[in-house]
């Protein structure tokens, strides 16, 4: 008998385009699949994206496991298509593992056979085996050992057509044109060490998922080479949390390693993670760009929200990636518990002096999961919408729309006198007026790519 494995991903049809990543959990666990079982399974990753929502069902084969990693704005989605699939496919097991099972668990096992909880490549696999033995599975798996990356091979991607992985318009930076170039994204580490009260990531790491791990720099090579060789990559979005390991001694060998295959990247650090020497290194190694959360320029906001930076941090870092010549790039988020009146007029002061090259803005909204939705009081909140569905934070990708809070602030919050959300807005609205204005909005880039597709 044949196990026959379908992941499903999502049409992630709020997205302006669902195209821009790609399904890393999914490749990860379909290959860890293929190298423990191989000919005992047949595998398959179900990519929804680009079909809608009342046809998705006529796409999917039948399984006798459908796999799906559950996040809180897919969860209507996912929902709607087990209940499809129960019908279509009666006898089918439906597994769920993500950050919305792992926060939402009795309301997911109310929809799924099975839960997976935190890291999923060691519970996965006992779940199989135990299907393929003719037994049921356990309600919920959970691994509170920390897995090691470097026991499973690196993710494949042929569970997707070439031309879904290497994508052009992905390297394009402000001042040299790069746009041209072949690329795909990547992960080589899992985690984070922060403590933000407005991220769910330190409630995840409670399901046995400990900091910051990095892949060793042999398999990043190893993984470069096999995309360049296969789907003829020539540059790559890192999508990693801290793009660079905060450690020297462990940065050098993993930035030698991606020097090595000459490839053009980009990435994420944290505002205080980055020597000079280490900067250099990046910048010899192919990097062109990196993004760090500044967050807000206001520090009473970022310490009550433990953001665990400081503004002067973020001015020394954006100035060293310009020395070296490395594009840096601020995200920025309006609406922080405790914002002045002045926000605006001090965010964009900060702009100008600083001078990063793009600035990705967004305001702030309440996550399911994190300590701000478990405990808004504290941060000065009064009211929290409960439909999560509404908690994408990046808005004015399309030109007729309007922007909302999905909250409101007490009239007194802990650091004073709170805005109001037509204030927040307002000021949301301006700045991202002065960035287009400047030539700093990133959502040009979006505009761009959709001329482009």
């Amino acid at each position: 008998m044949t196990l026959r494995i379908g992941f499903l991903f999502p049409s992630s049809d709020y997205l302006h385009d669902p195209f821009r990543g790609d399904p890393h959990t999914h490749f990860q666990i379909l290959t860890v699949l293929e190298a423990r079982f191989g000919a005992q399974v047949s595998l398959e990753l179900i990519d929804l994206r680009g079909i809608q929502r009342p046809f998705a069902i006529r796409h999917i084969p039948e399984c006798d496991l459908f796999l799906q990693s559950v996040y809180t704005l897919d969860w209507d989605e996912q929902v709607s298509l087990v209940k499809g699939l129960r019908r279509a496919y009666p006898k089918a097991l439906h597994i769920a593992g993500g950050p919305h099972a792992s926060v939402y668990r009795e309301q997911t096992l109310a929809v799924f056979d099975s839960l997976v909880l935190g890291e999923a490549e060691q519970s996965i696999v006992s779940l199989v085996e135990t299907v393929l033995a003719g037994g049921r599975p356990e309600r919920i798996y959970r691994m509170m050992a920390p897995v090691d990356l470097d026991a499973y091979p690196f993710p494949r991607r042929h569970w997707l057509p070439k031309a879904t992985i290497a994508r052009r318009n992905m390297m394009t930076l402000r001042h040299e044109r790069m746009d041209r170039l072949v690329a795909t994204t990547a992960i080589f580490s899992r985690g984070c060490p922060g403590q933000c009260a407005f991220c769910a990531m330190p409630a995840v790491r409670g399901d046995g998922a400990p900091g910051l791990r990095y892949r060793a720099p042999h398999l990043i090579e190893e993984e470069i080479e096999y995309l360049k060789r296969d789907y003829g990559i020539e540059g790559l979005n890192l999508l990693d949390e801290i793009g660079i390991p905060p450690r020297v001694s462990r940065a050098i060998p993993h930035l030698e390693a991606i020097g090595r295959t000459g490839i053009k990247w980009r990435g994420q650090i944290r505002v205080d993670g980055l020597t000079r020497d280490v900067a250099r290194l990046a910048r010899q190694s192919g990097c062109t760009a990196l993004g760090m959360g500044v967050e807000s320029v206001w520090q009473p906001s970022l310490d009550l929200i433990r953001k665990q930076i400081s503004v002067e941090q973020a001015r020394r870092t954006i100035g060293l990636l310009k020395e070296v010549g490395i594009e840096p790039r601020i995200y920025m988020i309006l609406g922080l518990p405790g914002e002045p009146p002045d926000i605006v007029e001090r965010t964009w002061e900060f702009i100008q002096e600083t001078g990063p090259d793009l600035v990705i803005l967004s305001l702030f909204t309440v996550r399911p999961g994190t300590e701000i939705a478990d405990d808004p009081a504290r941060f000065g909140i009064a009211r929290v919408e409960g439909d999560w569905r509404k908690t994408m934070h990046m808005y004015g990708r399309y030109a007729d729309e309007t922007p909302s809070l999905t909250f409101d602030y007490a009239p007194e919050g802990p650091l004073g006198p709170s805005l109001s959300s037509r204030q927040i807005v307002e000021n949301y609205r301006e700045l991202q007026r002065r960035l287009r204005e400047a030539g700093l909005s990133a959502l040009p880039y979006y505009d761009e790519d959709e001329a482009a597709a």
